[in-house]
């Protein structure tokens, strides 16, 4: 079991490698990706980064909350968020994967970093 889960790890520590395409320097985290990266990634790759952008943003929101009131614990600000639907990226992760697919299809969109495209499609999904 441990050896499919070194190797499930291992191939997806080379998808995001793989995705990030000829842009010449590592970047683990994918901040660096923007939209050649995107059109580039499978549409499982797209997923699992969009999921993990959500994940990430999630966490940051419960641990400022936690840090606001250090009574309040990390998973219990987790819960209130997700049962409150206040996530400050309150849709799923297809949602966002289409509304990238979308934004990436002209290609003047395409040097934008995705971290900054989920930013900006995200705050104008929640203006409507």
């Amino acid at each position: 079991m441990d050896t499919l889960r070194r190797a499930l790890s291992m191939a997806a520590g080379f998808i995001l490698v793989a995705a990030a395409g000829a842009g010449g320097f590592e970047d683990p985290h994918g901040i660096g990706y923007d939209g050649r990266d995107w059109k580039a990634m499978s549409e499982q790759a797209k997923l699992a980064y969009v999921a993990g952008f959500l994940a990430g943003a999630l966490a940051q929101q419960a641990l400022d909350r936690h840090r606001m009131d250090p009574r309040v614990s990390v998973d219990a600000a987790v819960s209130e968020i997700a049962r409150a639907h206040s996530a400050t990226f309150p849709l799923g992760s297809g949602v966002y994967k289409n509304v990238l697919d979308d934004y990436y299809f002209y290609r003047n969109n395409l040097p934008t970093k995705i971290y900054r495209a989920l930013i900006e499609r995200n705050t104008e999904m929640l203006k409507r």
